[in-house]
């Protein structure tokens, strides 16, 4: 008697969330920047453009929300994207071949020979439809500042502060999921502020101390250990954030 073979079937994977970084500077700077350890990014040509991404996620509703966070770049990056942002003169990224010089973090560039089809339905704008998470606008950059500043020591996690445009308003804000909501996962609230012009660099610099109490501006590097900051991705949309 001959038996068959078993046959198995892959479901097919879901395109993750596109959010298209507007620069490279500022996608080295979601990769990297207040970052403590390495990032592994992905390089691949799609349709005859140089691609870099960056695969992440935000625990969300039921499950998690992959995002693809890409740039474009001119020409084929080489084996190491090098970013540091404490300079005097502000922040500073490069392509090498090489990891040596202990001023810069690194993060390492895998090139794929094909792109996996989920990557480029998502870059084609085919992906599930998702939920929207719990909207909280705040007063102004300083509330923002304050609902980072605990989450990055009690967690040691720092989320990058999404800037996109909506109509005539620049939009900043972060998506804090909140962990074991009723039925669901977590509860994603998007706090945000909106503005009349965009934000004038890549880090909001924030302290409070005495006598002055809150300070909260726009800076180019982190070379003051005194304040806590922020780093600021500037994107071509935020496809979470409702239209």
């Amino acid at each position: 008697m001959c038996l068959a073979e078993p046959v198995f079937f892959m479901e097919s994977v879901k395109p993750p969330v596109p959010v298209h970084v507007l620069d490279m500077l500022g996608f080295a700077r979601l990769a990297l920047a207040l970052t403590e350890g390495s990032q592994i990014l992905w390089h691949f040509k799609h349709k005859d453009k140089h691609v870099l991404g960056l695969f992440t996620a935000y625990m969300y509703w039921d499950g998690d929300l992959p995002i693809l966070a890409y740039t474009i770049s001119d020409s084929p990056p080489k084996a190491f994207l090098a970013y540091r942002s404490d300079s005097a003169k502000g922040e500073e990224w490069m392509f090498t071949d090489e990891i040596g010089d202990t001023r810069f973090r690194y993060a390492s560039l895998v090139d794929l020979k094909t792109i996996p089809e989920a990557f480029a339905e998502s870059l084609e704008g085919k992906y599930p439809e998702v939920a929207h998470p719990l909207l909280a606008e705040v007063e102004d950059v300083r509330s923002i500042a304050r609902i980072l500043l605990p989450l990055s020591l009690r967690e040691g996690t720092l989320f990058p502060l999404w800037h996109f445009e909506r109509g005539k308003k620049h939009i900043m804000g972060t998506c804090i999921p909140f962990e074991h909501y009723y039925e669901a996962d977590a509860l994603p609230v998007f706090f945000y502020v909106s503005l009349d012009e965009p934000p004038k660099d890549g880090f909001i610099k924030y302290i409070a101390v005495k006598p002055a109490g809150e300070k909260v501006e726009y800076v180019n590097n982190t070379n003051d250990a005194k304040y806590f900051y922020a780093k600021v991705v500037s994107v071509k949309d935020m496809p979470i954030f409702p239209k």
